[in-house]
């Protein structure tokens, strides 16, 4: 079993159906639901994962948030993902990976947590992969 620190866009691409444009994206949900990945996400990933999904132009958006809801909910509760506040010590340490990594702020929330924790983190964005060492594909 392996534990990751989970971008929002990871999870953004498996949800809306984006394949085409992230075609690794089906890999990291069909490791999570058959037990060989588990997630490890700052709270923060939740709300920018609803927040994307909830602009995203299609009939059937409520059925779309409904579904990332209860899917989300499901995995912490089977233990799948793991979610992790944002407090005092990881907001200081949030504050020196963007500045010594030159990330943005809820990146850098994302990279402190995979670099509190020992743990890769995966994403799609490139500049995380180009500026953060612990990030990859």
């Amino acid at each position: 079993m392996e534990h990751f620190v989970v971008d929002t866009n990871i999870l953004a691409a498996s949800f809306n159906g984006s394949d085409s444009l992230q075609p690794q994206s089906p890999q990291y949900i069909d490791g999570l639901e058959n037990g060989s990945y588990i997630f490890h996400l700052p709270m923060l990933v939740i709300a920018e994962l609803i927040g994307t999904m909830s602009r995203i132009p299609t009939a059937n958006r409520f059925a779309l948030l409904a579904r990332t809801n209860q899917s989300l909910r499901d995995w912490e509760r089977s233990g799948k993902i793991l979610l992790y506040p944002l407090d005092r010590d990881r907001l200081e340490l949030s504050v020196r990976v963007a500045q010594r990594d030159r990330l943005k702020g809820a990146d850098s929330v994302i990279a402190a947590l995979a670099e509190e924790l020992g743990m890769p983190l995966k994403t799609f964005d490139e500049e995380i992969i180009t500026r953060f060492s612990q990030a990859s594909t």
